[in-house]
């Protein structure tokens, strides 16, 4: 079964074995179930030759991104899409970029935006299937706790990429700049791009929101962080250039996964 999107290309083939599935030595599905987090460095990853090209593809498609018009001063640049995720079958479909663009966080979870449904530039289609983003989802799903219900549960799955991008007396903050909570049950944290900067310290905690569970710098491409929302609060602290460098920049790849549930009608 090949679905096709309205210009007539294959999105996705669902029921071919996937060819570059992503190979991770290490197995994140039971930290995830019982700490709330886990923390994977760049080598636990081993990529293929085609997965190291889709990876600069990746890197060099960050340059592209709209600066965030909802705080112009933060140093933001975003673009937000999203797909819905068949897990039984394996299908991954790309949604329209007009429906899944926007993106509202409620006030308990980001009181910095005002309940606000923010409309971010959308990942355009040629990275929406690349293979390597596809290989992220996958794994990402697989090693968290939603993957007990993969035989019953389709999933959205929403993908944000995220330049953090500093001057000289100018860092770059992200938003909600404190320790939260996202909304999406489970969400992966991917490194891209780190060039000219310090700081971007991950802060997890656990819900007392004062002991640390984490307190690390991704510093490497696909260093990676899985965070389950019910258990953790977590933040990303500001980036400041480095001393050698006049401006600098931290990007990374965020894939959370919701599932799709339906709602019962309201008794009349």
């Amino acid at each position: 079964m090949i679905i096709e999107n309205e210009n007539h290309t294959n999105i996705y083939d669902g029921y071919k074995e996937f060819e570059n599935s992503l190979i991770c030595r290490v197995n994140a599905y039971q930290k995830m179930k019982i700490m709330g987090f886990c923390s994977l460095n760049s080598e636990d990853f081993s990529l293929t030759d085609a997965q190291k090209l889709d990876l600069s593809l990746i890197q060099r498609h960050f340059d592209s991104l709209a600066l965030d018009q909802y705080d112009e001063n933060a140093g933001r640049y975003r673009q937000h899409s999203k797909y819905v995720y068949l897990p039984l079958l394996n299908i991954l479909v790309p949604q329209s970029s007009e429906n899944t663009s926007c993106y509202k966080q409620d006030i308990g979870f980001n009181d910095e935006v005002r309940n606000e449904a923010r409309k971010f530039q959308p990942v355009p289609n040629d990275i929406l299937l690349n293979n390597l983003i596809r290989s992220l989802i996958f794994h990402d799903f697989k090693n968290s706790p939603l993957y007990q219900y993969s035989s019953t549960v389709p999933m959205e799955v929403g993908i944000h990429f995220i330049r953090m991008k500093a001057m000289v007396e100018s860092p770059s903050i992200s938003v909600p700049n404190r320790l939260h909570k996202d909304g999406e049950p489970c969400t992966w944290i991917h490194l891209i791009n780190r060039v000219g900067v310090s700081g971007g310290e991950n802060i997890i905690t656990d819900n007392t929101k004062t002991n640390i569970l984490c307190n690390q710098i991704m510093h490497n491409p696909l260093d990676s962080i899985g965070i389950v929302d019910d258990l953790v609060w977590h933040q990303v602290k500001p980036i400041h250039v480095d001393e050698h460098s006049q401006v600098g920049y931290r990007d990374v790849i965020l894939i959370d996964f919701t599932p799709m549930l339906a709602m019962p009608n309201s008794p009349s």
